[in-house]
Parts: C-alpha cells; sequence; structure tokens
C-alpha cells in the first residue's frame, strides 16, 4: 500500500523535483486532455489525469511505461486553460526523469547519430526544440578525440528536425532512409538488372 507521507514514496519523489510540485493540485477535470495536440493527433491513449494517478499511489512501474511519461513534449498548450493553473508538462517531466533515473526506455524512436560522418556543425543543436542534443569531444577509432552530436533519448521526441538540417546526413530517425540504405536500394536493383 501506498503511504503519501512516505519520504520515499513516488509522490514525494515526484515532488522534489522541480516542476513535479504541482502534482497533488490536479483536480482531474480533463480540461488538458481536451487541448493536448499529442491525444487529439498522435496517440489516443496520451492521459495526464492517469499518469497523475498512477503517481500519487505509487504505481511506479505502471508510471515510467505509461505512454504519456514519454510523449508529452512540454508544448503548454494545455497550461491557459487549466483552472488549477498547472504545468502538467512539469508533472510529466518529473516522472520521466525518475523514469530514465530507473533504467526504463524510451518507446519513442530518437534520433541517432552516425558518427563516422559527424562533422559537429551543431546546425542540430541550434534547431533541436528540445534540447535533446549536444556536441560532445568523443574518442572515436582512427579519428582520435573530436566533438561530435549526441542525441539524449530521454529528450529527444523524434520529431526529425535534426535530419532534416543535417548536412552530411549524419543524424535522423531510425526509419528514415540514410545515405548507405539508398545506395544498397541502388546496387540491388543493378544486381537485378544484370541477373535478366
Amino acid at each position: 500500500m501506498n503511504n503519501i507521507d512516505d519520504p520515499n514514496s513516488l509522490a514525494n519523489r515526484v515532488k522534489a523535483i522541480p516542476g513535479g510540485e504541482m502534482l497533488l493540485y490536479c483536480y482531474s477535470c480533463g480540461t488538458c486532455t481536451s487541448k493536448c495536440m499529442i491525444q487529439t493527433k498522435q496517440d489516443e491513449d496520451f492521459n495526464p489525469r492517469r499518469l497523475i494517478r498512477q503517481a500519487v499511489f505509487g504505481l511506479e512501474e505502471e508510471a515510467y511505461n505509461d505512454t504519456t511519461t514519454w510523449l508529452c513534449s512540454a508544448c503548454d498548450l494545455c497550461y491557459p486553460a487549466c483552472p488549477q493553473k498547472i504545468h502538467i508538462s512539469g508533472v510529466i517531466n518529473a516522472v520521466k526523469q525518475l523514469a530514465v533515473e530507473s533504467g526504463i526506455k524510451t518507446s519513442l524512436k530518437t534520433a541517432v547519430v552516425d558518427t563516422s560522418t559527424c562533422v559537429a556543425c551543431g546546425l542540430c543543436v541550434a534547431v533541436c526544440p528540445y534540447e535533446a542534443i549536444k556536441l560532445v569531444d568523443t574518442k572515436l577509432a582512427f579519428r582520435g578525440m573530436l566533438p561530435v552530436a549526441t542525441v539524449d533519448p530521454a529528450k529527444c521526441m523524434g520529431c526529425g528536425l535534426c535530419g532534416a538540417v543535417c548536412r552530411s546526413t549524419s543524424i535522423g530517425l531510425p526509419e528514415e532512409y540514410t545515405d548507405a540504405s539508398v545506395m544498397h536500394e541502388l546496387w540491388s536493383w543493378l544486381d537485378a538488372e544484370e541477373a535478366q
């Protein structure tokens, strides 16, 4: 049984993180979900009210694996409509932070970097609205210590902006075409032509 007075309860750990202190202020009126672009356009299962209940009642595993934990982009479209003036994104991101600290990985297809072609120009860093990309000095085989783009999967929302601006096509979402996959398809087409 979850004890809300226990300092180690999920609710108190969420409240201890900046942004999570509003956890117990929600009236569960549903206004946030009515304004949410994620729920209406991307995922019907997105439900901040359910996530708040999970956090309050100490349902740690359910909260950490809930799609709501990983899909909130903190756009705050819901905030002006909230009668309690709760930044629900702060609460959701507090739960996300605890999930990451517990070793839970996001279910989103986040951006990946090809370190062998990254030129560390910083365009991806500049356009990322979630501050999920940084240039980090990394030891690379045959190239030594060089700065390369590094993606924080806990912050990346898989929007694809980084791949759209990358001039060396070194960063992008896993399901997008890569230079290597395009070349493979071209060669396989040529091989098929020769076989006829």
